[in-house]
């Protein structure tokens, strides 16, 4: 099994997000100041109790400590936190809605995986008659926020395992524990295409069985019966959408009815041709 997976978040930068990137890793890097006064306030509460401190000193300690962890926890956010603000032109405003309506369109798929790796079978046998074998997890497809950025839309936001792709207006900023990478849309590849798909799990309610198998097969395609638990297997057909680019980015999703992933590449398309007015995207939240 070959990973596939992206280049480290470091390497995928688009030449037109540096500023923007730089302000997003600088602020994320900050030590946020709430975990320590929590720690230090329920530390000084429980030297009150064992200490037998009167009840209406631990009892101001208590009111005391709650204010300062919520207030270092504001002032955590506020140090942290990217603003973005768009400003769009009807064309941009067509296209990012058209966007949003496309990944609704993947989002409402009764299933959709990321693929983590794929190999070649050398028996074929022994893998459902399969020529490949690929490995896969659930993945969500949705609108959110990343993490301590503020903005004036709603972003779209893929899981593709350990790394999660936001999509604004004008990129796609691409996060995972160690920091944050940018891809612009007129540099990603988005290719949609049709596979067939022997499922051991249970078919999602919208797929399309298109044939069928045998856990165990013979050379001529019928069950190979010197096993007892080999049972009929469905044979389906997905949908796969491939997100590159030349600075790393490689991601495939699975979904499981096709038709949709078409729309989504052609939003891609018109979002590369129709790009924003971006004002004030690196200022501090206040």
């Amino acid at each position: 099994m070959e990973e596939i997976e992206s280049a480290d978040v470091s390497q995928i930068v688009d030449s037109s997000s540096r500023e923007l990137l730089d302000e997003l890793n600088r602020k994320r890097a900050k030590t946020r100041l709430w975990p320590f006064v929590a720690v230090i306030s329920v530390a000084v509460l429980g030297l009150g109790f064992s200490s037998g401190w009167p009840v209406w000193l631990v009892g101001i300690l208590a009111v005391a400590a709650a204010a300062g962890t919520y207030a270092a926890h504001t002032r955590d956010a506020l140090q942290k936190t990217v603003v973005l603000f768009y400003d769009f032109d009807s064309d941009m405003e067509a296209a990012y809605a058209k966007l949003h309506a496309a990944a609704s369109q993947l989002a409402n798929c009764a299933a959709a995986w990321h693929i983590e790796a794929s190999g070649k079978v050398h028996d074929r046998k022994y893998h459902a008659g399969a020529s490949d074998l690929v490995r896969r997890k659930s993945t969500s497809i949705r609108r959110a926020e990343p993490p301590y950025v503020k903005t004036n839309i709603e972003t779209v936001a893929v899981g593709v395992g350990r790394q999660t792709l936001h999509f604004f207006p004008d990129r796609v900023l691409v996060y995972d524990q160690n920091g944050v990478g940018a891809v612009g849309y007129q540099e990603l590849r988005v290719e949609v295409g049709a596979t067939r798909f022997i499922e051991s799990e249970s078919v999602p309610r919208d797929a399309e069985v298109v044939d069928r198998t045998w856990k165990y097969v013979n050379k001529s395609g019928g069950p190979d019966k010197r096993f007892k638990d080999n049972k009929e297997l469905p044979i389906c057909r997905y949908e796969e959408v491939t997100l590159s680019s030349q600075s790393g980015l490689n991601e495939v999703l699975q979904l499981s009815r096709c038709g949709a992933g078409s729309g989504f590449a052609e939003a891609i398309s018109s979002l590369g041709k129709s790009m924003p007015k971006e004002g004030a995207c690196a200022a501090q939240a206040a």
